[in-house]
């Protein structure tokens, strides 16, 4: 995770999770901690940090998670209406089912 360097992108940074982690060592369930996840919307950087410009970001709009690997869902199966990202859909046991993400 690489952060964005670039100044005039400042504008498009917003936080993903501020002040927590969510990992496979917690179950995936909310943990604090020092540091967030911010984003660039812009260059699509996203980086960890606990700086303090974080408190001055805003929230990321909410965004519909990958059932698999908790990237942003695109699509969702047509069948049990999981929402996936179009890599994880293919690998999913109702692959080629897929239909754009609602909501």
């Amino acid at each position: 995770m690489d952060a964005c360097r670039n100044a005039a992108h400042r504008s498009a940074w917003t936080v993903d999770v501020r002040r927590a982690n969510y990992s496979a060592f917690n179950g995936y369930h909310r943990t604090p901690s020092p540091y967030s996840q911010v984003r660039c919307h812009t260059c699509g950087a996203v980086w960890r940090t606990k700086a303090a410009y974080v408190d001055e970001l805003p929230d990321s709009p909410p965004r519909r998670a990958c059932r698999a690997c908790a990237g942003a869902a695109d699509t969702a199966c047509r069948i049990c209406h999981q929402a996936y990202c179009g890599n994880c859909l293919t690998d999913h046991h109702h692959e080629g089912y897929g239909s754009p993400a609602t909501g």
